[in-house]
C-alpha cells in the first residue's frame, strides 16, 4: 500500500504543479504609455518620466493579472477597475477608446471644421477639418512617427500577447486636412 500512495501522491503533486503552473502563465503585466502626436510637429509630448535613453519614458500606468487570454481592452479595463485609470468606449463601435484619463490627464476624442469658408447664399465651401482621437500600438516606442504602421484592428478586437509582460502605448493623435 505504501508504494501504491507514495506513486499515487507523485502523479497528484505533478498534476498540482501543472495546474499551479497554468495559472500563474495566465496572468500577465502590462506597461501603458501614453503620448500626444499632431500630424506635422515635432514636439510630441510624452507622459511619464523621461530616461536618458532615446526618449523613451517610463510606464504611466503598470497593471498586473491581465489576462492572456483576454484583449486589449479588456486589460484597460482591468485597469479602470483598480482605479489605475478611466476610460469610456464609443457607444455605437464598443471597441473604440473614446476617452482615457489618469491622475493630472484626460483626454477624450473629438474634431470640428476650423477656418470655415462659405459662399454668398452661406453654404459653407471650404474649412480644414481638426480632429483629435485615441490611437494605439504594441510596444514602449513613444517616438514612433509612422503613423501608418497602426494596427488595423481595436483594442477590443485585438488579443494581448501570451507573454508574461507586454507594453502599449496610448496614442492621443492630431490630424488636419483642408477640403
Amino acid at each position: 500500500m505504501s508504494k501504491k500512495f507514495k506513486r499515487l501522491s507523485a502523479v497528484i503533486l505533478a498534476v498540482v504543479m501543472m495546474l499551479g503552473s497554468t495559472v500563474m502563465a495566465s496572468a500577465a503585466t502590462m506597461h501603458i504609455y501614453i503620448r500626444e502626436w499632431e500630424q506635422g510637429t515635432t514636439s510630441n509630448t510624452y507622459l511619464g518620466t523621461p530616461k536618458q535613453i532615446s526618449g523613451i519614458t517610463n510606464p504611466v500606468v503598470t497593471v498586473t493579472g491581465v489576462d492572456s487570454n483576454g484583449t486589449y481592452k479588456d486589460a484597460l479595463n482591468l485597469a479602470a477597475s483598480k482605479k489605475q485609470l478611466n476610460v469610456i468606449w464609443n457607444q455605437n463601435a464598443n471597441e473604440y477608446l473614446t476617452s482615457l484619463s489618469v491622475p493630472g490627464y484626460s483626454k477624450t476624442n473629438d474634431g470640428k471644421n476650423i477656418n470655415p469658408k462659405y459662399d454668398e447664399k452661406g453654404n459653407m465651401i471650404h474649412a480644414t477639418w481638426q480632429g483629435s482621437s485615441w490611437m494605439w500600438y504594441p510596444g514602449n516606442d513613444v517616438t514612433l512617427e509612422d503613423t501608418s504602421s497602426y494596427p488595423q484592428t481595436t483594442l477590443g478586437g485585438t488579443k494581448v500577447p501570451s507573454a508574461n509582460e507586454f507594453s502599449i502605448v496610448l496614442s492621443y493623435d492630431t490630424t488636419h486636412f483642408d477640403w
